[in-house]
């Protein structure tokens, strides 16, 4: 059996194993350490931290005591005399129940007083004599029927703590400390609503806005912020973007000045699943910091801020669930997830005499202490979080080292190698099922080439059948694709062994179903190997006796016939060498939970477990498959494990005196343990080493975690690992050497393009995927030798925007230097091709005809990848001209010297960038100075005497620019002709002109016409001269007479004439235009005399 074996199987294989090598052991037996075997962590029996409690120095020794609720109506108080001696405990009465303590000095003493919230919805607070006592407690009521949290904050400003406290979950309570008149005496509450449908339960202060004035922070189902006036009042809270409020904590997390908020995220029905950082803001609103993502099968439910030292100034977190992990700060906010350490439950963080920080965790009745180094690392039992506790153990990458297997609930498999120092890194997360909750995993050398394989389990298919997948692995942490997976009508896979039950020298798998509500009672059954991955079908062995308590299936030889037998559900199972078994009843009491030579005869012995007042007990065994009835030693276990739960056991040799030892673990799953260890001194007495509290118990086993210890078999001062909430917790040896720093390991790089062509200048993704021992640090991308930029890792993977300038293919490498857990290491080369794209040139001018040397402009767009370069512009005949492109346009003015129709094209060059291209024709018509005429109307019909107009249009045509004057031709009798203006200069464009014709009506009958109404008004002027009155008469005499003899004398010459043309004989004196169309030239004549043109209006008079 070689070392990768005796670790795959916990029970059978390392009692066969204890079998063969016990003879050989000379070394002398030990019985007692000076030092314990493994290692424990510190007590401090001073301290008991709570999260309801209060710390701080009472009495001014230098010593943190501690206060806390006392059950009714009492304040417990914990003097600290030093950490190997017990405090001194007093009992304060109250008048009320306290329920969440706050130490601070409310009236500037410098002596630290207690406020606390209190049954009833009040506010108690206890000022301090700095004697260790504090004077009678006042009471403050606050309008409400329950209060939680409570802080101490000075919000107006005036150098004296205020209280502020959640009320009823939905209100902050203000109390403001009456300062210098009454130090410490809190005026009556002011309330401060929650918003809307958010419960408040803890409640912390800071300045979030950097205006200098304190804010009050309160969450539970979400996270508020209260902004402070500076004067003792609140504004209106504001909530934050945190979808959760349960677990947070303030501080100045990137040293800015400005207070932060740390919380652990998503929300209080799920599993946490992130630490998430929200930044402080002048502008009122916090912003998104650093996150963090964390394991969520480690539940974690509380954050601890703390330095690593009394000089430091930078805040990092310690994340406490069923393992505490420290986030480290990098001092500008960003965090990093350092190591895990097996230690759990509430914590405090404490600076020791030698400045470093370290944090103190209750437990029982005092505290355990996990010591600092300053650098944000502790002296404790190494945790690696794997994500379940469905665990195996063997060395899977040959190197005499005990690795970790495991499967999460994200259906992966996890690897985890051991270091050499108790550590473990995790090296690959592989997908190998869809179930959520992938069930156990087997390791073996299942295919007969010297390689630990991997047998796994991962659930029930729709069918209901469970499965089993075969892994093969390759011998050094890495397993090949599976390919090998079988189906077997079974509600699914239990408990495991491995061995070579048939006799073929392959090995076979016996396993559990486990029962459920279709199947009250689990079976058990049996795979036969063929040697290559693959199994025949299930037989069933046994099932379980009605009402039995179910043990653990234990494989040895119990009858010295060289074939593998079973122990399980109170019966041996007898093997016969095909893989067929005979059953018996075992006739012993209790549930048998190990296997092994406990006494030296040679003959495996049985630990069982009787759920008495004796716990544990070691029945002989007779070497036919049978055991004494009566055992040969029983531990005592009393006052050390509780009743009701079948404890773990494992067997091998501790503390190398080479004889078998006995550890038991209690196994109340999912609370705090403890592993007792039994020293053996080969002939069946054993005698209590020492008892290790353990975190929380699951999976355990001995094992080789330091590399320091002997190689396998000769390893006897073998180590422990255990389960803890999803996390493998080790215990070193302490009788083995020191560890010393783990080499690092190989690490593999490889790398992707988002794309493997590009156009120049597109940009493109670099990613980077590193695997090893977790690694960290940067990454570079280079080609031709050429540096692309670097990029950090982050989960394994470093990404790089970048772009290449020119077109051709570049060879990319990422290369990884290394860290101190992982060798350096290169990707293979990846071949960018960078091809110019296309373009396209469109080409517009702005006429599309002109005069000989009239400028026009040429305008060329190009589109494609920011072209850049030069545009020519040709015609048929010649080349017009290059221009340069900005911003993707090109310009040409141009003015051509001969008339003619020409076909104009512009033409790209291109640039490294993209490809040339040309545009379509663009015809541009040149002609000879000219113009032509127009008007409209071109006709008009009038009366005589009456007058028409029409517009000139003068349009210049190929780019003529003189003046143009109007005239007309010979016109008709009685018509007239004006132009207004009477000349015109096209150079701009059309012009125009208003040609007006007048006419002339004949005048025959116009006198005639007159001389009756004017005859009419003489009369009548010269009666009323005659007959007006005397006073009138008299006012002007003189203008009477001048009026009088003008209209006599026109009155008798428009008699005259009136007399004279009503004769019919006398001729028209004017006739006036001829009726009829007549028909107006008008003709135009350039400046230059060289041009004219002639219209004709057409002119109709009635």
């Amino acid at each position: 059996m070689t070392a990768t074996s005796w670790f795959k199987t916990p029970s059978g294989a390392r009692s066969l194993l204890v079998l063969l090598i016990a003879p050989f052991l000379t070394l002398p037996a030990v019985a007692q350490t000076q030092k314990p075997i493994y290692p424990t962590l510190p007590y401090n029996f001073a301290l008991f931290p709570t999260a309801t409690g209060a710390f701080g120095d009472f009495n001014g020794d230098g010593r943190i005591d501690e206060a806390t609720p006392n059950g009714i109506n009492a304040m417990g108080l914990r003097l600290n005399n030093g950490p190997a001696s017990s405090p001194t405990l007093t009992s304060i009465p109250l008048s009320c129940s306290p329920q969440f303590v706050l130490a601070t000095d409310l009236n500037n003493d410098n002596k630290i007083d207690l406020a606390f919230s209190c049954s009833g919805a009040y506010v108690g607070v206890m000022l301090g004599n700095g004697d260790g006592t504090f004077q009678t407690a006042s009471y403050y009521p606050v309008p409400s029927s329950a209060l939680s949290g409570i802080t101490a904050v000075d919000l107006n400003g005036d150098g004296y703590l205020d209280i502020a406290v959640v009320a009823d979950t939905v209100n902050v309570g203000v109390l403001l400390n009456q300062g210098v008149g009454k130090p410490g005496s809190l005026s009556s509450p002011k309330l401060y609503p929650a918003p809307s449908g958010v419960s408040l339960s803890t409640i912390n202060a800071g300045d979030f806005n950097g205006d200098g004035k304190q804010d009050i922070i309160a969450g539970y189902t979400q996270i508020a912020i209260y902004y402070g006036n500076g004067d003792g009042t609140l504004n209106t809270p504001q909530l934050t973007t945190a979808s959760t409020g349960t677990a947070f904590v303030v501080g100045d997390f990137n040293r800015d000045g400005l207070t932060d908020v740390a919380y652990l995220g998503p929300n209080p029905q799920t599993p946490t699943s992130s630490l998430q950082v929200l930044l402080g803001d002048s502008s009122g609103t916090l912003t998104n910091g650093s996150s963090l993502a964390l394991d969520p099968t480690v539940k974690y439910l509380y954050i601890v801020p703390f330095q690593n030292t009394n000089a430091s100034n930078i805040t990092n977190l310690a994340l406490i669930g069923n393992v505490t992990t420290i986030a480290l700060n990098d001092g500008a906010g960003g965090l990093t997830l350092g190591e895990s350490y097996g230690v759990s439950n509430f914590a405090i963080p404490e600076t020791a005499d030698n400045g470093i920080t370290n944090l103190y965790f209750q437990s029982n009745v005092e505290s355990i202490v996990l010591a600092g180094n300053g650098n944000g690392t502790f002296q404790g039992p190494r945790a690696t979080l794997l994500g379940s506790n469905y665990q195996a153990v063997a060395d899977l990458n040959a190197d005499g080292l005990t690795d970790v297997l495991s499967t999460d609930e994200s259906g992966n498999l996890i690897v985890a190698l051991g270091r050499g120092d108790g550590s473990f890194t995790v090296v690959s997360r592989t997908q190998v099922s869809p179930n959520p909750f992938a069930g156990p995993t087997t390791v073996g050398d299942f295919n007969g080439d010297g390689k630990e394989d991997v047998l796994f389990f991962p659930g029930v298919t729709p069918s209901g059948n469970a499965q089993v997948e075969f892994l093969a692995g390759n011998g050094n942490g890495t397993f090949q694709p599976i390919v090998n997976e079988l189906q077997i009508p079974v509600p699914g896979v239990g408990a495991t062994v491995v061995g070579d039950f048939n006799g073929d020298g392959n090995l076979d798998i016996v396993y559990t179903t486990p029962s459920s509500r279709a199947y009250p009672y689990e079976t058990l059954y049996y795979l036969a190997g063929n040697g290559a991955g693959n199994f025949a079908a299930p037989v069933e062995l046994a099932q379980q006796i009605p009402n039995s308590l179910v043990s653990p299936i234990l494989i040895a030889d119990l009858n010295g016939d060289g074939i593998l037998d079973i122990i399980w559900d109170n019966s041996t199972l007898l093997g016969n060498g095909d893989g067929t078994f005979n059953r018996q009843p075992l006739s012993i009491a209790g549930n048998a939970i190990s296997l092994s030579d406990l006494n030296g005869d040679g003959k495996p012995d049985l630990v069982v477990y009787n759920n008495g007042p004796t716990g544990v007990s070691l029945y002989a065994g007779n070497g036919d498959g049978t055991f004494q009835t009566t055992p040969f030693y029983t531990p005592d276990l009393t006052g050390t494990f509780p009743y009701g739960a079948s404890p773990l056991a494992s067997i091998g040799d501790v503390n190398a005196d080479g004889h078998p030892d006995l550890l038991l673990q209690s196994f109340p799953y999912g609370q705090p343990g403890v592993l007792a260890v039994f020293l053996g001194d080969g002939t069946g007495n054993f005698v209590l080493e020492n008892t290790y509290p353990l975190i929380s118990t699951g999976f355990s086993m001995l094992a080789r975690l330091n590399a320091q210890a002997p190689s396998l078999p000769g390893d006897h001062t073998l180590d422990y690992v255990y389960t803890a909430g999803g996390a493998t917790i080790s215990l070193l040896n302490q009788l083995n050497p020191a560890p010393t720093a783990p080499a690092p390991l190989p690490s593999k790089t490889t790398l992707a393009a988002s794309s493997t062509s590009a156009a120049p200048g597109q940009q493109l993704t670099l990613t980077a995927t590193v695997t090893g021992a977790s690694p960290t640090g940067t990454v570079s991308f280079i080609t031709n030798g050429k540096a692309l930029g670097t990029a950090a890792i982050t989960n394994g993977t470093a990404a790089l925007a970048t772009s290449f300038a020119a077109a051709g293919t570049y060879p990319v490498i990422a290369n990884y230097p290394g860290d101190a857990n992982n060798t350096p290491s290169s990707s293979n080369a990846v071949s960018i091709f960078v091809a110019p794209v296309n373009s396209t040139t469109t080409l517009s001018v702005s006429a599309g005809s002109a005069g000989t040397n009239q400028q026009l402009t040429f305008t060329a767009s190009v589109t494609g990848l920011n072209p850049t370069g030069k545009v020519t512009f040709a015609s048929s005949t010649a080349t017009l001209g290059t221009t340069s492109l900005i911003n993707g346009v090109a310009t040409l003015p141009f003015a051509f010297t001969a008339t003619g129709s020409f076909a104009v094209t512009a033409t790209y060059a291109g640039d490294v960038a993209n490809l040339g291209s040309a545009s379509t024709p663009v015809t541009v018509t040149v002609a000879a100075p000219d113009y032509t005429i127009t008007a409209s109307p071109s006709s008009a019909t009038i009366k005589a005497g009456q007058s028409a107009t029409t517009t000139l249009t003068v349009t210049p045509v190929g780019g003529y620019t003189g003046t143009v004057k109007f005239s007309c031709g010979t016109l008709p009798t009685g018509v007239g002709c004006t132009f207004a203006p009477s000349s015109v200069t096209p150079s701009s464009g059309a012009a125009t002109s208003t040609l007006t014709i007048t006419t002339t009506a004949p005048t025959t009958a116009f006198l005639r016409r007159l001389s009756v109404p004017l005859q009419g008004v003489a009369w009548a002027s010269l009666l009323f001269l005659a007959f007006s009155p005397r006073r009138t008469r008299g006012l002007n005499r003189r203008f009477a007479r001048a009026m009088l003899f003008t209209l006599l004398l026109a009155a008798g010459l428009f008699t005259f004439s009136g007399c004279s043309s009503s004769s019919p004989s006398n001729p028209v004196t004017n006739p006036g235009t001829p009726a009829g169309a007549q028909t107006i030239t008008v003709t135009t004549a350039d400046s230059s005399g060289n041009l004219s043109h002639a219209i004709n209006f057409q002119v109709t008079v009635q």
